[in-house]
């Protein structure tokens, strides 16, 4: 059922044009940003009292580039060069992989004024997203609305 469900919305998601910014849902209890570029898409979500994930999402659904990786890391770049890393341990189920993203006001401030970001393994080096940082002042204002810190 789950495979079913992932194959759909891979489909769907393929069919879509290439995304060129954050775009930001958000209902009662949730709140999620999500960039999608090539074969990859990475979602950061939260949850009152759950806390924070990152999922990346292999849109080809092979998940061939997810061998090896143990942990992601996310580079968040502010106009002025200051960079920040968010470390993320992650699990992988098919072709999806997610885990636990901590952050602080002061990371979410960063992520709202940044310019630019950059998504890869550092066991594998690979580099799965790398893209503006357009709209996630929009996701950082979700957040607030949604979700404790």
């Amino acid at each position: 059922m789950m495979m079913r469900f992932l194959a759909a919305a891979a489909a769907v998601m393929l069919a879509a044009p290439a995304q060129a910014d954050w775009q930001t849902e958000q209902r009662e209890g949730y709140a999620r940003a999500s960039y999608a570029q090539g074969d990859y898409e990475v979602w950061i979500s939260c949850r009152p009292g759950r806390g924070f994930e990152l999922s990346l999402l292999d849109r080809t659904l092979s998940g061939r580039d997810f061998q090896g990786v143990q942990s992601l890391m996310m580079w968040v770049k502010l106009p002025d060069g200051r960079t920040d890393r968010w470390p993320v341990e992650v699990m992988q189920e098919g072709p999806s992989m997610s885990g636990r993203l901590v952050v602080s006001d002061f990371n979410l401030e960063f992520f709202r004024n940044a310019a630019s970001f950059e998504l890869d393994s550092p066991q594998t080096r690979q580099m799965f997203l790398s893209g503006n940082a357009n709209g996630t002042g929009a996701a950082r204002l979700a957040f607030l609305e949604r979700c404790e810190l």
